[in-house]
């Protein structure tokens, strides 16, 4: 029987978005606990890497918060305030406004209705749809309804509103892609040196105690293998950032960053997408449902990104002998 190694699969998690890197560490990090008995080299490699993961951990809590997330929220509300009030106008001078007053409202509302603008909208679609619908406000004929209808003021407190709005949001995103070079890179750096360091001497140690039969490591190996099996085919080929993290195996990547008190049908922040990462346990072959293309939430939210790379392909665990990685078609 041949000895059983953890193949090098570093350019591909080196390739993956901060969640995704992030959930994978994890994962290795809760196998390596699994091992009993660690010989003094073995323990020292999966320390550094221990470490390594929560420097990472909190830089992306580093990236996906931030200062002006309630700003944003306190603007979006002002905003969302000025336009419920004006539509509120516009019923109210169409049943109750002199003749010009309600024809007036008519034209506007069928204006207002055609780009649907919904409160509960995630702040990048209510943006735009506001712009386009003080554009055609301020512009043509539908100005001069405006005027009759005394929303001159309004509509321009919209405008500026939604600009602020825009503004904040432009902030926070340049903010983020400056602590995501400066703070998760290098904290990224760090995991994946530590990382190779901890297969490297398990894949020594699975060879100096090999006794011609097996290893002591043989069995977590496996494990790992099969862990690398699932994040292949299901997570590292996802190319879908959107959803919630669901990391098997009791791991929390922190996926969400739900800033808004509702956390699904409310307004809140996505901030860095994530999968279902499930599977977890002993038997990471993960027979349980898995959620690989999360829908989008509901509620009202920017997903804000923050994430390097994308998925590759599909990665095939080394090993050797009658059943080199453990694994199992799910």
């Amino acid at each position: 029987m041949k000895y059983i190694q953890i193949p090098s699969i570093n350019y591909v998690v080196q390739r993956q978005k901060n969640i995704r890197h992030l959930s994978w560490m994890k994962r290795f990090q809760e196998r390596l606990l699994q091992i009993a008995n660690t010989p003094a080299r073995l323990a020292s490699v999966i320390n550094t890497f221990q470490s390594a993961v929560g420097s990472e951990d909190e830089a992306y809590l580093v990236i996906t918060k931030s200062d002006l997330t309630a700003p944003i929220e306190e603007a979006d509300k002002a905003r969302d305030n000025t336009y419920s009030g004006m539509t509120s106008m516009l019923d109210f001078m169409k049943r109750l406004g002199t003749a010009d007053q309600q024809q007036a409202a008519e034209r506007v509302i069928e204006r207002v209705n055609y780009h649907n603008v919904k409160i509960s909208d995630r702040y990048e679609d209510e943006n735009e749809k506001i712009a386009q619908l003080v554009q055609d406000l301020k512009g043509g004929t539908l100005a001069a309804d405006i005027a009759t209808l005394n929303l001159t003021a309004p509509v321009a407190l919209l405008e500026q509103q939604n600009q602020q709005v825009i503004s904040l949001m432009k902030q926070r995103q340049t903010d983020r892609s400056t602590q995501e070079s400066n703070v998760m890179g290098k904290a990224r750096a760090v995991t994946d040196a530590a990382y190779e360091d901890a297969v490297t001497v398990l894949n020594a140690f699975a060879v100096t105690e090999f006794n011609g039969q097996s290893s002591p490591y043989d069995e977590i190996i496996r494990i790992i293998n099969s862990d690398i099996d699932y994040y292949s085919k299901y997570v590292f080929a996802s190319n879908n950032s959107g959803g919630t993290t669901n990391n098997g195996g009791g791991s929390n990547a922190n996926a969400n960053d739900n800033t808004n008190p509702s956390t699904d049908s409310g307004q809140g922040e996505n901030g860095g997408g994530g999968e279902n990462t499930g599977g977890g346990g002993s038997n990471a072959n993960a027979n349980a449902n898995d959620n690989t293309n999360p829908s989008t939430d509901s509620g009202q939210g920017d997903n804000t990104g923050g994430d390097n790379g994308g998925g590759t392909g599909t990665i095939t665990p080394g090993g050797g002998g009658s059943n080199p990685g453990g694994l199992g078609e799910n």
